[in-house]
């Protein structure tokens, strides 16, 4: 059975799957917390959709284990 074949997102694509600006997916990016991207050509950039997918999957699977932000002072 022949793999299936990966798949590149461009940033329209990207951007519509993940609700951050380019800025904050670079900073992500550069801090080992998002999937890189990959250089397609001279002045394109795409990302790995299975890498992404499975970024996203794993947001959802530890949504309840983060605590949630803080909002002004107690009482």
């Amino acid at each position: 059975m022949p793999k299936p074949q990966r798949r590149l997102i461009r940033r329209d694509e990207l951007q519509r799957r993940v609700p951050y600006s380019l800025i904050h997916i670079w900073r992500l990016e550069q801090r080992g917390e998002f999937p890189c991207r990959i250089p397609i050509g001279p002045n394109r950039v795409a990302w790995d959709s299975d890498a992404v997918d499975e970024w996203i999957a794993n947001r959802i699977r530890t949504a309840g284990k983060i605590a949630p932000p803080r909002r002004g002072k107690p009482g």
